[in-house]
């Protein structure tokens, strides 16, 4: 018998009493359905669109998936049903698994179907196209391996729209990693105009959010608000998140009947998170980023941020800190009556007309000391459904997670109905690490799309 490679030893628990018979009949299937969305000269990541050059790195594309490191999905299964779940089924791990163990057998060519178009590829109708920056290039950080830059844009309508659907298109691929657009309030837009101004370069350094990372810095903060008192609690309470793009994603529309709504004088901010070691030297140029758009929607939406503020300054209060090699867990519920002000106030609707709310998404947030969390809604009484369980945190590679069928809280339950969040850390440095808006401090959130039903 031949001796067993490290990788098929690693892959016989999948592989069980499945059988492949070779990469053409069964694996390059696979990989045209759930990878060439990303893995494409129009994706994020090397092609595999040779089925040849795809076969040579048989052994890693196998080791990958026995990893569960690809398809790249977090949300354990066996909570929630998800939309565009790009996750391999158990018949398909253990499909690749024995194709491992039996050598990779390759077969010959004979006519494989044409690649079944993913959600990344489907058709998009843009109402409104924004430029990222407007003309100009942006060279990531070569120091880095992590560049989170923002870019502030006008939003250029004079009347109040809902936005239905998002689409970003990156200049450069080869660099841009994921994208979060947020919305800024009128009242505070000339602030983080000016913020973007008073840093060196093209944008500003903003890891946590749209806030500048800078203003995480205790003597930054004070000499900030000595101008504006509480001014960075300001500037993250009239911001929003308010779309995303992350890879093997293209064009997507917001559940039917809903939208999010934008005000004249507002301005977006698209934090671009590059990888300057994909591509040494080249820039980003050309992102756009493109709205569907509609003068009214059935139900008002908002992607509702849910976490303790307090952990925010846990420098200074001590309300979250992981010791130094060490682990710490810490969890936030909300209630749905206080959830529902909230979202009222963004969407501009009265409170008292609020029939229900609809949970749509789960979307987990936190930085690199994050190992796991998970999204619950409790009933009341006291019952927990999981709406998103990640077991291993992985900050590359953070999206919503929408569902099938979203979940409705009818307003005689707002008070006792809970929406919570639970995170999950793990220190492997000789320093504690605190919950701020650095990029080497924590954050604990949740961001759900939730939707108003009205009377």
């Amino acid at each position: 018998m031949r001796r067993k490679t490290a990788l098929a030893a690693a892959a016989l628990s999948l592989a069980g009493s499945a059988a492949a018979e070779d990469y053409y009949s069964d694996v390059r299937p696979l990989i045209e359905t759930k990878c060439v969305g990303c893995h494409s000269d129009a994706g994020v990541s090397f092609s595999l669109e040779d089925p040849e050059l795809a076969y040579s790195m048989r052994a890693a594309i196998a080791l990958a998936v026995s990893q569960r490191r690809m398809p790249p999905w977090l949300a354990e299964p066996g909570h929630q049903q998800y939309l565009h779940d790009p996750s391999l089924t158990p018949d398909e791990l253990r499909l690749i698994a024995a194709w491992a163990e039996q050598g990779y057998p390759k077969g010959e060519p004979h006519g494989t179907a044409a690649a079944v178009p993913s959600d990344a590829h489907r058709h998009f109708a843009a109402d409104l196209t924004l430029e990222v920056m407007a003309g100009e290039a942006y060279l990531p950080n070569q120091s880095r391996k992590d560049d989170y830059r923002c870019f502030v844009i006008d939003w250029p309508l004079e009347q109040p729209a809902y936005i239905t659907g998002f689409r970003a298109l990156p200049g450069n691929l080869r660099v841009a990693h994921h994208l979060v657009l947020f919305a800024v309030e009128p009242h505070v837009a000339d602030r983080f105009k000016a913020l973007d101004a008073a840093e060196e370069g093209l944008g500003y350094q903003c890891f946590g959010g749209a806030v500048p990372d800078r203003l995480g810095d205790r003597d930054e903060r004070a000499a900030y608000e000595r101008d504006h008192p509480n001014g960075v609690r300001e500037l993250n309470d009239a911001n929003f998140w308010l779309a995303h793009w992350a890879p093997g994603m293209d064009g997507y529309e917001f559940p039917q009947g809903t939208g999010i709504l934008m005000q004249p004088g507002m301005v977006v901010i698209a934090q671009m998170h590059y990888y300057a070691s994909f591509a040494p030297g080249e820039s980003d140029a050309g992102s756009k980023m493109q709205f569907q758009l509609s003068d009214s929607v059935e139900k008002p939406a908002l992607h509702l941020p849910l976490t303790n503020d307090g952990w925010l300054y846990g420098a200074e209060n001590g309300s979250l800190v992981v010791p130094p090699g060490g682990k710490a867990r810490y969890e936030v519920t909300a209630a749905f009556d206080g959830i529902a002000e909230y979202v009222a106030r963004y969407a501009q609707v009265a409170p008292e007309s609020i029939r229900a709310l609809e949970v749509h998404s789960a979307n987990l947030h936190m930085h690199r000391f994050g190992a796991a969390g998970v999204v619950s809604l409790i009933d009341p009484n006291g019952r927990k459904d999981t709406l998103l369980a990640i077991p291993r945190w992985d900050l590359n590679w953070q999206r919503d997670f929408t569902f099938v069928e979203p979940k409705v809280v009818p307003r005689r339950r707002f008070a006792r109905t809970h929406l919570a969040v639970e995170c999950a850390y793990d220190n492997y440095t000789s320093a504690p690490v605190y919950g701020g808006f650095g990029s080497d401090d924590e954050m604990c959130f949740n961001f759900s799309y939730v939707a108003i039903v009205r009377d």
